[in-house]
């Protein structure tokens, strides 16, 4: 995976590779905080986040938004993990992430088991941000930056889970 470079909640200027310190670093691209799916992921990760931690597992976020809005936002919902704002949708673009063409297509297939979380959660949908038929991608790298795996979103509900991005790492070996 190619480097690059982010602002942390702190101000400071990081780049990606320095933060490969676990055997994998999940780097999930999400919408934008006002998208009660996106919102609903970063919940669930953030429920999971010490346990996958505990196994090797970091995670980090991309999302639309202006950096204040983000880090704000994401303070609130006490996120432990890096969540990176991407207003300008640069690394969207550079990892080849599309929208989908049409609101239709974006929502065809919705899961309804999350659909019935958002209750759980106290979610509502609220604006958009950015460009709203964004779709989501996870791409997971080794220690070395390698990509063992690629998940490209096919509606806004399509983004593994905790517990099934820890079952799809069991079957890559570490070091890879």
């Amino acid at each position: 995976m190619d480097d690059f470079l982010f602002l942390m909640k702190n101000g400071s200027c990081e780049n990606f590779q320095s933060q490969l310190k676990r055997d994998f670093t999940a780097v999930i691209f999400l919408r934008h905080l006002g998208c009660g799916m996106s919102q609903l992921d970063m919940l669930k990760y953030r429920d999971a986040y010490h346990f996958l931690k505990d196994q090797g597992i970091e995670i980090m976020m991309v999302i639309q938004g202006a950096e204040a809005a983000v880090s704000e936002r994401t303070a609130k919902m006490n996120i432990p993990f890096t969540v990176i704002a991407d207003p300008e949708q640069s690394l969207y673009e550079h990892f080849d992430i599309p929208s989908s063409d049409s609101m239709r297509n974006l929502v065809y297939g919705v899961s309804e088991e999350k659909l019935l979380e958002f209750e759980y959660y106290g979610i509502e949908c609220q604006r958009f941000e950015g460009n709203e038929l964004q779709l989501q991608a996870t791409i997971v790298v080794d220690r070395k930056g390698q990509v063992v795996l690629s998940h490209y979103s096919e509606n806004i509900s399509d983004v593994p889970s905790p517990s099934e991005l820890y079952q799809m790492l069991q079957a890559v070996p570490v070091g890879s």
